[in-house]
């Protein structure tokens, strides 16, 4: 192997290297954004299930409703 062809494949090494490198870290930037947006989409959903069971509590706690039970219990 002539020096040469011996630095051209220590170039072509070096360089796909750091091809690699730039591709990992914007993998990992991507990665981040889409967790980012999942956090913000998962606490309004968060948000509205806790709404949803503080209704449900009201509905369960109403003493009309409970009236009613036991008037239909009757």
């Amino acid at each position: 192997m002539s020096g040469t062809t011996m630095v051209v494949f220590i170039v072509a090494i070096v360089m796909c290297t750091e091809a690699f490198r730039q591709w990992n870290k914007t993998r990992a930037k991507e990665a981040g954004a889409r967790a980012a947006g999942l956090d913000s989409e998962a606490a309004a959903k968060i948000a509205d299930l806790e709404e949803r069971v503080r209704v449900l509590e009201r509905i369960a706690t109403d003493k009309g409703a409970r009236l009613k039970e036991e008037i239909d219990a009757l």
